[in-house]
Order: C-alpha cells, then structure tokens, then sequence
C-alpha cells in the first residue's frame, strides 16, 4: 500500500517538475485560443509555488473572447491543475505523517470545520498561498470532490471579474 502512495507522490512531483521547465512556453499556447487559455492555467496552477501567467491569460482572453466562456474555460484549467498539489498533499500524508501530533489533529479538525470557505476564498484571492492550500486538504484527506467544486467556484468568480476587466480595455 505505501509503494502506491509512494508512487503517486513521486508522479505528482515529476509532473509539477515537467510544469516548470516548460513554464516558459506557455506564451505559445496563446495562438491555440481558448484551448491555450485552458492549458496555460493548467500548467500555471500545477507549479507549486511558483508564479506563473495563468491570471494575465485570464484578462487577454477577456479581450478576444466572451469574457464567461473564459471564466469557465481558465476556472477548469486552473482547477486541474491544482489538483496536482492536492493529490501531492494526499500521497505525501501517508509517506510523511506516521504519528498524528496534537497539531495536526488540531489543525485537520479546524479545516474540517472551515474548509469550504478556507478553500473557496484563498482560491478566490490571487494568492501564491493557494498551493499550501491544496497540499493541507490532500494532507487532511479532505473530500477531493469538494475541494474541487469549491476551487472551480472561487476560480470561475475571480475569472469572471478578470475577464471582464480585459472586456473593459478591448478595442
């Protein structure tokens, strides 16, 4: 059972990995329309931690395109690709975490009781604290489902606004 976990985590890392090294190619996913926005949020929220252009895709796309279908499009590409972090923080926990100190006890009871909001506003706020996010509710075996819905509606909203500030600067 540990060399499944063993192994997820080990994928996850080499996938945030391959995300990073070609981060820098992301400007030419810009010529793929809304696939490129979608995929240049993907790649953007699989960096762990590391800043990437998936916000500046959303407002450009806003230009070009119906800011909604961007909002949805940039939201469900966003929200994949942190469910890298999550599944991350979920094959780490069994590999990392043998004893369950008092604080992390305390810690998954506290995100138990407020993850929902936890989850939706950092996904809401533009934030490199996000990614912790992800990593604790995999850690804290939080339901994936939830931890997605509420991401994807954090996402959509901050897209939506994002998108429609690009709308407001178009020709």
């Amino acid at each position: 059972m540990q060399i499944r976990y063993f192994l997820i985590f080990t994928a996850s890392t080499l996938f945030i990995f391959l995300a990073l090294v070609f981060q820098e190619n992301l400007s030419q996913f810009k010529s793929l329309g809304l696939v490129g926005i979608f995929l240049i949020n993907f790649l953007a929220s699989a960096t762990i931690f590391l800043p990437a252009p998936g916000i500046a895709s959303v407002v450009a796309g806003g230009v070009l395109y119906p800011p909604v279908l961007v909002a949805i499009v940039s939201a469900l590409g966003a929200s994949a690709g942190d469910m890298v972090g999550f599944v991350l923080g979920h094959a780490g926990r069994k590999i990392f975490i043998k004893n369950h100190h008092r604080w992390y006890m305390m810690l998954k009871d506290k995100f138990k009781m407020f993850g929902d909001v936890i989850v939706f506003l950092f996904a809401f706020v533009p934030n490199p604290l996000f990614d912790a996010i992800g990593i604790l509710a995999g850690v804290f075996a939080y339901s994936p489902v939830r931890f997605f819905m509420f991401m994807l509606a954090g996402r959509f909203i901050r897209n939506v606004l994002l998108a429609y500030l690009g709308n407001a600067f178009a020709p």
